[in-house]
């Protein structure tokens, strides 16, 4: 005779996995959204690095050039117009380039080019200005080769950086911008002025080590609007262009004048 058990367990309901569930399917929606709109940006970003280095963006920065970025100081893009709302430090990482005092009251952001004629043509002017003042300036530098335009840009400004490593860079940039030769010998035989030492600075070019910090600055420059090298900014006024001694000397005593 079967035993019957008078006391039976209610059958249960088969378990729902979270992801099946009404709130696992809306969060899993907001982190499919979140992870598009990342991808997306690093998309975007990637596209614009491209089209600035080697693509429409640089045909259309070599048009700019000659109506907007010129030698001839009277035709220099100035006007009140080009004063900045943003944070500038925050495109200060620790890779980048500083010469003068840390707190100094006027601070000039430089975007060159090494093998643009205007950031050379520009080079003693700057020069000058900022060793005139050099008690109240700190000049920070951002590397904006456009290889569409400039084919040995590129290779110059990783020179730079690899001369940075071995805390050359200014004397570096110096040769540079003196010389006007940028082929890899020349590189090379600046490198050796310097006293660098020549495997290191060798295995850092060849190895493109800070390709991913100029890349940056790039990106930098785009979220900037920068339109072409040179293009400084003393502290939150835009330059663009070679300006001539007496204009920069102007800014910058404007610039003090408000710092009183």
């Amino acid at each position: 005779m079967q035993d019957i058990n008078p006391i039976q367990e209610a059958p249960q309901s088969p378990q729902i996995m979270w992801y099946r569930a009404r709130a696992g399917k809306i969060f899993l929606s907001i982190l499919f959204f979140i992870l598009i709109l990342t991808l997306g940006f690093f998309a975007l970003t990637g596209y614009y690095v491209w089209q600035i280095k080697f693509g429409v963006g640089a045909e259309k920065l070599a048009e700019d050039f000659n109506p907007r970025f010129t030698a001839d100081p009277s035709k220099s893009n100035l006007s009140s117009s080009n004063a900045i709302t943003e944070d500038l430090n925050k495109f200060i990482y620790p890779t980048t380039p500083i010469l003068g005092q840390v707190k100094a009251p006027i601070t000039i952001f430089t975007f060159i080019d090494f093998e643009c004629p205007f950031s050379q043509a520009g080079y003693p002017i700057f020069k000058e200005i900022t060793e005139k003042y050099a008690p109240i300036v700190k000049i920070v530098f951002k590397h904006l080769p456009v290889e569409s335009i400039f084919p040995n840009a590129m290779q110059a400004h990783l020179a730079s950086a690899c001369a940075a490593e071995q805390e050359k860079f200014w004397e570096y940039y110096d040769l540079l911008l003196t010389n006007k030769k940028l082929g890899s010998s020349d590189l090379l035989e600046y490198a050796n002025k310097l006293n660098l030492d020549e495997k290191k600075f060798g295995n850092c070019l060849d190895s493109k080590k800070y390709q991913n910090n100029i890349d940056q600055d790039i990106i930098d420059s785009i979220d900037l609007g920068i339109r072409g090298t040179p293009t400084y900014f003393v502290n939150k006024t835009k330059i663009e262009g070679v300006i001539t001694k007496d204009l920069f000397e102007k800014i910058i005593l404007e610039q003090m004048r408000k710092n009183l």
